[in-house]
């Protein structure tokens, strides 16, 4: 439709000048250079960076971006070192004087029998348990079970002093008048301990009786207790000098697996530190067997402040938490390193060298490992390639008409980014045809100018025509498809060295191309 309008725009301004009597104009042929826009617009930082790493990328107050990746490791292995074992102490026995018990209206003296129960742990030694579950059950009956003393009427008080109900603060106390099998909940008492151990007092009375009853020699009445399925709320006391493993934990730095695969990186002020949360009261020595920084085929050790072994904060009362933080010391070179994850395995050692102290922890406490990895966009690179593939539409230009051509590209730059820009066509099957550009024309996009500090000075600017050989020309209109393959650097001084820059969200590439055609239309 334009090179029809733009005939007939010209046969009207010649014709309108001839003297139809004297002339009869049967065609004519103009060669106007037409341009056509291929691309245009602002690229930012943004549009370098993949899908998947934007969602770590933010923002400093003073517009530096920067890549924060954060994950918190919870660990209960601590936790999961202490267990309250089924415990079953030996029976309480109270011996019957043997003979013919007669009927009487009254019950006997009382007889008392205190005893001291173990919860058998090794190496706690615990003061206070609050119970969330557990039984006590019992059997009560005589020996021998033949003997006619089961016709003994009894009764059986027994007293817990330090069983407390965790609301009433009342000991555990119960009767227990026949022989046979009973259980009573433990859930929300506490048990306060003595090194683990502590009281019980049986109280036995054989009560009046209607009915004499004869007891042969070696007659016990039998009291059996056992601890079942205990498990706590909190204990406290002393927790042993003990070792847990904590499994091995990642974090993954998706930008070097993606955005800056390949690329030679090097980062101004990166920030890699661990935060450890500890909820246990009681020391702890954290010793990392691993602790590196990992890509395909090499591994770069991490370096703390302070130096492993790494002796944690705890805190001093329920309720409350301690932090310790950790600061890598060759955070440059792990980043450098340009690796895809962070790993650690380690050790915690509870109560080094100790043998008492008053330690606590809950059935919820946990050593938190957060690990952070803060990038900023600050530093300089080289060898990062961006690729696309583009569909070609030429529109309605036929190639017939195309003379000779051009690209005409010009750039304003504020990204500390040179550009290095190769086009490569592809048929309908993806198969290169041919390359754009020779060698000495792929410098497309010129880097800002930076301050000392990295910040930009000056736009880069270029403004550029690519001419186009026929060949070029006519592979290009055979072409479906456009392969656009760029590598990048960061600005250099004059000598060519690479500068530390800063990429701040504010900073844009303008950019225009277009298709400079010089046309043959006949009409």
């Amino acid at each position: 439709m334009l090179s029809r309008a733009l005939a007939i725009f010209l046969i009207l301004a010649f014709t309108s000048c001839l003297d139809n009597k004297d002339y009869t104009l049967d065609s004519l042929t103009v060669t106007p250079s037409i341009a056509f826009p291929l691309a245009f617009g602002d690229i930012s930082v943004l549009d370098l960076v993949s899908n998947k790493d934007s969602t770590y990328l933010k923002v400093y107050p003073d517009g530096l971006l920067y890549f924060s990746y954060s994950q918190t490791l919870p660990s209960q292995d601590i936790r999961s070192l202490f267990s309250i074992p089924n415990n079953a102490p030996a029976p309480t026995k109270f011996p019957l004087a043997s003979g013919t018990y007669p009927a009487t209206t009254v019950d006997s003296p009382t007889v008392t029998i205190s005893q001291t129960l173990d919860l058998n742990l090794t190496p706690e030694q615990l003061s206070e348990v609050l119970l969330k579950a557990g039984t006590l059950s019992y059997t009560i009956g005589f020996t021998p079970q033949t003997n006619p003393a089961n016709g003994l009427p009894f009764d059986l008080l027994v007293t817990f002093t330090d069983i407390i109900n965790k609301t009433t603060l009342a000991p555990l106390v119960f009767n227990v008048s026949t022989v046979g099998t009973g259980t009573k909940p433990l859930q929300n008492y506490i048990i306060n301990l003595n090194k683990n151990k502590f009281a019980v007092k049986l109280d036995m009375v054989l009560k009046k009786r209607t009915n004499s009853v004869f007891v042969s020699p070696n007659t016990t009445l039998n009291v059996q207790m056992a601890f079942n399925g205990m498990d706590f709320t909190y204990i406290k006391g002393f927790l042993g000098d003990q070792t847990a493993t904590l499994p091995a934990q990642t974090i993954d730095l998706s930008v070097f697996s993606s955005s800056l695969k390949k690329s030679k990186i090097s980062f101004v002020q990166p920030i890699i530190k661990m935060d450890v949360r500890n909820d246990y009261g009681v020391p702890c020595e954290v010793n990392f067997q691993k602790l590196e920084a990992r890509k395909t085929g090499a591994t770069l050790p991490i370096l703390t402040s302070p130096a492993n072994p790494v002796a944690l904060n705890f805190p001093t009362s329920f309720g409350t938490s301690a932090n310790t933080s950790l600061n890598i010391t060759n955070a440059v070179q792990v980043l450098d390193f340009s690796p895809t994850q962070l790993a650690y395995s380690a050790t915690a050692r509870i109560n080094k060298g100790l043998s008492s102290g008053a330690n606590f922890l809950s059935d919820t406490s946990q050593l938190k490992v957060t690990m952070t990895a803060d990038v900023p966009l600050y530093g300089q690179a080289s060898g990062i390639t961006l690729a696309d593939t583009l569909k070609v539409d030429l529109g309605s230009i036929s190639q017939s008409s195309v003379i000779t051509s051009s690209l005409k590209i010009k750039t304003t730059n504020q990204l500390p980014l040179d550009a290095n820009i190769q086009l490569y066509l592809l048929d309908k099957n993806y198969v290169v045809l041919d390359s754009i550009f020779t060698s000495n024309q792929t410098y497309l996009v010129k880097a800002s100018s930076v301050t000392t500090a990295g910040d930009l000075l000056t736009a880069g600017t270029s403004d550029l025509k690519l001419d186009l050989s026929t060949d070029k020309i006519n592979k290009l209109f055979s072409s479906s498809y456009i392969l656009v393959r760029s590598k990048l650097n960061t600005t250099k001084d004059a000598n060519g060295t690479l500068l530390n820059v800063k990429f701040k969200t504010a900073y844009k590439l303008k950019i225009n191309v277009g298709l400079l055609a010089k046309m043959s239309i006949k009409s």
